[in-house]
């Protein structure tokens, strides 16, 4: 299986068709060799695109796993959110809404009258 999934990332010319053989590479197995190190190069360059497919499949687990590598920012967090909340992700919008509250909390906002 791994070795089809590493064939299907290199291969792949189609750019979800490659992003969904890294994720799935990249969440198969621990471990440090040459093809983890790829899917993690991969996936770090793509981490938006990446979050979009978690997000979209409420994969919650998978996200945690994406979130504690620290390859994105609050400017991306709420990227993520925003996606989560248009596309009708509750489990995924929850998630991240912890995520920004441990990471960054939320700002209280004044409104003069």
């Amino acid at each position: 299986m791994e070795d089809e999934t590493y064939h299907r990332f290199r291969s792949a010319r189609q750019e979800p068709v490659r992003l969904q053989a890294a994720l799935d590479g990249f969440f198969a197995f621990d471990g440090e060799d040459e093809r983890q190190k790829e899917y993690t190069f991969y996936l770090k360059k793509r981490i938006r695109p990446a979050m979009e497919v978690l997000i979209r499949s409420q994969q919650i687990e998978q996200m945690e796993i994406l979130a504690e590598q620290g390859w994105y920012g609050k400017k991306e967090l709420e990227t993520f959110i925003r996606t989560a909340r248009e596309e009708g992700r509750l489990q995924a919008l929850v998630w991240l809404m912890k995520e920004k509250n441990d990471r960054y909390g939320y700002e209280d906002r004044e409104y003069d009258l």
